[in-house]
């Protein structure tokens, strides 16, 4: 639709259209949990009464943050959108602190809600979201390459692609394989790229506290970025103790949801990087706290991502361009080209291994609303009639 310009700083959400979408993986991806094939994402539409539309994105994973499409679907009908149907003046921050005392957690479905009243306002300011989170401070940021637990020898075809691309950072996934492979897999690939690569190895909480001091033993003469949330449990002792006797950066991923979690872990001294995912941490505004602790105890912020569409990349960008503490090494703004379908233009800001911050206003990516509806497994609208 043509949306209308204003001179008003903000006006009332008069609609709100709520999909539940799916697309396939380009390829499966063999995680600690299990292979995934597809993904699931809740969109949210918000249009306000001046006509101008506002999007967000949830990307519930019940096995990290407890949620799922149905329950996200469920949490936005009955709870998130009528109070911000009701709302005079719905700025996000507002709306966000309201949302928070009515409803703990569902931070995911609350992320979508913001992600959406932060489009529709820099929309009609004019402005990026990321103006609005504190303003930008650079204009782009290196991506990186995940590669499914597996062996040295099925990640090689995979980073010389990739590495042909402009891709140098690559997330090795583990946990799954015995510890000695793993130790194998890292030494192999390092002594065939040398520091032409930057790697990752992320166990996806997979290890228990003496399989992680036999890894990171193992690898005392690698050049690791940082290894990420090996822990299965005993998470904040555990990534103490391995933090206190390790060469190695550890990152806090599944175990960061709330910014109350990140202070726990900071203090305690269990992680040197916090990895941020803009949905799971309940958008970009909550997500800056997160940012915001980790530079007060000088730890790195790393901008991780889900499988995410192109609405969740691109918040989590706006986010992370305004971020003075993100750790020098890729940052996963790669998941939209890893679907078989993307019903926005997201990918678009990915050339030779870097993404690039949008010039348009709000969130900066373009959604394809007749794509999303083709994706769209179920879907309600509340208010005006459409």
């Amino acid at each position: 639709m043509n949306e209308k310009t204003t001179t008003e700083t903000i006006a009332p959400i008069v609609s709100a259209d709520v999909f539940e979408i799916e697309a396939k993986l380009c390829v499966p991806y063999k995680l600690t949990e299990g292979v995934l094939i597809a993904t699931q994402a809740v969109l949210v539409k918000l249009t306000d009464a001046d006509g101008i539309v506002g999007w967000g994105e949830a990307n519930p994973a019940e096995t990290v943050d407890g949620e799922t499409p149905a329950g996200v679907m469920r949490v936005l009908k009955e709870t998130l959108l009528p109070t911000v149907l009701r709302a005079a003046e719905p700025m996000p921050g507002t709306i966000d602190a309201l949302v928070d005392s009515l409803l703990p957690s569902h931070l995911c479905a609350k992320g979508a809600v913001s992600m959406a009243l932060l489009d529709i306002l820099g929309k009609r300011l004019n402005v990026s979201a990321a103006m609005l989170l504190g303003g930008a401070i650079r204009r782009s940021l290196p991506v990186l390459w995940p590669l499914s637990n597996g062996t040295a020898e099925d990640d090689i075809p995979i980073i010389e692609e990739r590495a042909a691309q402009g891709f140098s950072s690559f997330m090795l996934k583990m946990g799954t394989s015995p510890i000695a492979s793993e130790i194998k897999r890292v030494a192999a690939l390092e002594a065939r790229y040398g520091e032409s690569i930057k790697l990752i190895a992320d166990a996806n909480q997979g290890w228990s506290l003496d399989q992680a001091r036999e890894f990171l033993a193992g690898i005392t003469s690698s050049k690791l970025a940082f290894v990420e949330e090996p822990l299965s449990n005993d998470i904040t002792k555990g990534m103490a103790e391995l933090s206190g006797a390790s060469q190695f950066p550890l990152s806090a991923d599944e175990s960061i949801i709330e910014h109350t979690d990140a202070a726990h872990l900071a203090a305690a001294g269990a992680a040197k990087v916090f990895s941020i995912k803009s949905s799971k941490n309940g958008g970009p505004l909550r997500a800056q706290r997160i940012a915001a602790t980790a530079e007060a105890f000088g730890i790195q912020c790393y901008m991780n991502s889900m499988i995410e569409f192109g609405i969740t990349q691109a918040a989590s960008l706006q986010h992370a361009v305004t971020v003075r503490n993100l750790i020098d090494i890729g940052h996963a703004f790669m998941s939209t080209m890893r679907l078989v379908e993307d019903p926005t233009d997201f990918s678009s800001f990915v050339r030779k291994g870097m993404v690039h911050l949008p010039e348009r206003p709000g969130l900066g990516v373009a959604i394809d609303e007749d794509h999303v509806r083709r994706l769209t497994t179920s879907s309600f609208v509340l208010g005006a009639e459409k």
